[in-house]
């Protein structure tokens, strides 16, 4: 072994440690030792004086520091040729000398940096000049890449000619997977891997540029899942999750290639149409996308069915920037709901004031539930034979001061958009069940109230345990009230409908089904269900006794009805002509304007003396 080099006067207690690193270097295989050394004695400077009074231990632990080192050791000679190179640390992945040495480093197998890195190293070597934290990758022998970080400086000789590079470089692979997951997790959604908010905004943006530059029309489209919430409130977030992510993989597979698709958040998706040319095609594509949708989904080894409501802006006409379409998108797609749910709707600018009137209302509304301006008007129901007094059914009414009613086709759909309709529904059966209360304490026979109870409201775990509470604050039977739910609520999830309402029963109270006929009329479901009532909606009462097909649909309910031993009440009764008729159809009760409209309690007291209502 040659002996080692003296290291150079002036460096203090690093010259008892660098025969340690020349060591290393010697064992490597390096030429020029003494020279390639150099660069390291101002860090052994630093470190030196960690082990200045126990020089033993600390030429140990200096051993132990360089076989932990992550870096390993280069040289390129004149031609930038790599001359020289250390093994790789131990238990990092192995770099063989031989697949490297004579190359130059773009010549590596594999070889590719980002113009930003090669463009400031190139100009470092043709000037002779230092270089720091040149990143690139190459392919190691095994075929696997290798992201490396190396810094080098250019080696002079006594008379100061060029005689290479040496330095240090470092594997970061590991660090540049991280970074490139990182970059993904903030372009892409983590549930469902598509797209997010920020990368579909920005890929909207070209789309706006290509536009705008080949003179073509695209359409922007937010999609929202129909009750989602309710599905996710009661059978919880880890079901939610599921089925956004089958959601998402039905979407991915229905648009075409040339379709963007991301995800903002919750349930609510985005749609980039390019180049879409006519709304009737348009149209067409997006109603092909709720086909998908709402197919059978299986979650929790139960089966849904969930839809969707689409609203569609188009550029340049609805907005000439993102975030305007996008406004105006789900601005229609608000009107799709309100229109059913399951449909597709276009901006139209009217929904831009009707936005605006319904924040308005929608504030009106809170404040008005806190200043007690709701209140209930009673509608009853009759035997449609003897006419006599069934039931009645509890109607909320809005009082808003100095504004008198508001019709309830405003304000109780707006109050199902904000979840404001659980508070209300809450409210309603303290107040039905106070009222009957004080009817009874009068002497009056009361017979059942029905209450009708939204989708979110029958959704609500609490729903039960309130109606329990109230009936036995008031000191009620629980057969005093009847749940009314429609077909819609109950079919967004049979298996857990079923459940609440055959614990509903149990308790005591009535059930009614709302506007039959109109929803699913599932009758595989109908005859699982412990309701009681079934209610024929007024859409097929209103051509009665003239529309046969009215006469049809309606004698057809009535008597599976009644083969299953339900009460059927028909709704929206107004003249004796379609009394008769729902008489001679064998129908039990009827509920309409013949009856008597909605009243305030004070006139319905006075009905409930009367013997008969309608002759």
């Amino acid at each position: 072994m040659n002996p080692t080099p003296s290291a150079p006067a002036g460096h203090g207690a690093a010259a008892t440690l660098l025969p340690l690193l020349l060591d290393q270097m010697r064992e490597a295989g390096l030429p020029a030792v003494q020279d390639l050394a150099a660069p390291w004695l101002k860090l052994l400077e630093r470190v030196s004086g960690c082990y200045a009074e126990t020089q033993g231990d600390g030429q140990q632990a200096l051993r132990s520091l360089l076989k932990l080192s992550a870096d390993w050791v280069w040289q390129l000679d004149a031609e930038l040729r790599i001359s020289a190179l250390s093994d790789r640390p131990r238990g990092q992945r192995r770099v063989e000398p031989a697949n490297l040495m004579g190359k130059r480093m773009e010549e590596l197998e594999g070889f590719s940096a980002t113009p930003q890195e090669l463009g400031p190293y190139q100009q470092a070597l043709a000037g002779r000049r230092a270089f720091r934290d040149f990143n690139f990758q190459f392919q190691l022998g095994d075929g696997s890449p290798m992201h490396v970080r190396c810094s080098g400086e250019p080696v002079l000789d006594a008379a100061g000619r060029f005689q290479g590079y040496r330095g240090v470089a470092r594997d970061i692979s590991a660090e540049r997977l991280s970074m490139l997951e990182a970059q993904k997790l903030a372009r892409f959604d983590g549930l469902t891997g598509l797209p997010n908010r920020h990368h579909f905004l920005h890929e909207a943006a070209r789309a706006i540029a290509r536009a705008r530059r080949n003179g073509q029309t695209f359409a922007i489209g937010f999609l929202d899942l129909d009750r989602f919430k309710t599905l996710n409130d009661s059978l919880g977030h880890a079901a939610g999750d599921e089925l956004l992510r089958v959601m998402a993989r039905r979407l991915g597979s229905a648009v075409r290639q040339s379709d963007g698709l991301g995800r903002l958040g919750g349930d609510e998706f985005v749609l980039l149409f390019e180049a879409c040319g006519e709304r009737e095609p348009l149209t067409r594509r997006t109603q092909d996308l709720l086909l998908t949708l709402g197919e059978p989904v299986h979650i929790q080894g139960r089966q849904f069915q969930i839809t969707g409501s689409i609203g569609l802006a188009l550029y340049p006409q609805d907005g000439e920037d993102v975030e305007t379409l996008l406004m105006h998108a789900d601005a229609a797609m608000y009107l799709a709901k309100s229109r059913g749910r399951n449909n597709v709707q276009f901006y139209d600018t009217s929904l831009a004031d009707k936005a605006g009137r319904d924040f308005e209302l929608e504030s009106l509304l809170r404040m008005g539930l806190a200043r007690n301006e709701l209140l209930l008007h009673y509608q009853p129901k009759v035997c449609a034979r003897s006419g006599r007094l069934t039931g009645m059914e509890a109607l909320l009414r809005w009082q808003r001061s100095g504004h008198g009613l508001v019709p309830p086709a405003e304000f109780i759909p707006l109050a199902e958009e904000c979840g404001l309709i659980v508070a209300m529904g809450r409210w309603v059966v303290r107040q039905v069940c106070a009222q009957v209360r004080d009817w009874r304490d009068q002497g009056l026979c009361v017979p059942p109230v029905s209450i009708n109870v939204s989708a979110l409201q029958f959704n609500d775990p609490a729903l039960l345990g309130e109606l329990q509470d109230a009936l036995q604050q008031a000191g009620l039977p629980p057969d005093q009230l009847e749940l009314e739910l429609t077909e819609s609520a109950l079919m967004a999830d049979p298996e857990r409908a079923n459940e609440v309402l055959h614990r509903a029963r149990a308790m005591g109270a009535r059930i009614s089904i709302d506007d039959f006929g109109t929803g699913y009329s599932s009758l595989s479901y109908l005859k699982r269900f412990p309701a009681g009532t079934l209610k024929i909606d007024r859409s097929f009462v209103r051509g009665l006794p003239e529309d046969g097909d009215d006469l049809a649909i309606a004698g057809a309910v009535i008597a599976m009805a009644g083969s299953l031993g339900l009460t059927v009440v028909a709704e929206g009764v107004e003249s004796s002509a379609q009394l008769q008729a729902l008489r001679e159809l064998g129908c039990d009760e009827i509920q309409g304007f013949l009856t008597g409209r909605p009243m305030p309690a004070e006139a319905m007291r006075e009905r409930l003396l009367e013997p008969a209502l309608v002759a």
